[in-house]
């Protein structure tokens, strides 16, 4: 009889995991911000090297699960672009019957699993458009 043998963790994986097991955890849109009927944000990254990644397009409606992180596209990168606190300031200060649109750039924090020994930041950065659309009164 053969036995498995244990791999060891990855860091990137573990991280990745854990951000996924927040996701499945958090409240849907509609209970977190019951005004609102669609959050659509827009991701672009730009690396300082001479990679082009492909943009990112979420559509959010209420029974979507209301988490904003997203994982560094790097794949041995061991941060996320945290957008929380600009979805908090957007919802929480739009007026309640209007859509609203807010945009910025953030940059990663994070190591790459390559550059742990000189311990040297990620160089990506994310420029990102949030638009939210109210839930209509004539329901």
């Amino acid at each position: 009889m053969k036995i498995a043998q244990r791999k060891s963790a990855n860091p990137v994986a573990m991280r990745r995991d854990a951000l996924l097991s927040e996701r499945n955890r958090s409240a849907a849109l509609r209970r977190a911000y019951p005004h609102v009927a669609q959050l659509q944000i827009d991701l672009v990254f730009k690396d300082q090297g001479s990679h082009t990644l492909s943009p990112q397009w979420h559509t959010l409606y209420p029974a979507a699960p209301a988490f904003f992180r997203f994982a560094c596209p790097c794949a041995d990168c061991d941060a996320d672009f945290d957008l929380r606190p600009v979805v908090a300031e957007l919802l929480d200060t739009a007026p309640r019957n209007q859509s609203a649109k807010v945009g910025g750039q953030m940059s990663c924090n994070g190591v790459r699993l390559r550059d742990r020994v000189g311990s040297n930041a990620c160089s990506m950065q994310v420029k990102f458009q949030l638009e939210a659309l109210p839930v209509s009164n004539s329901d």
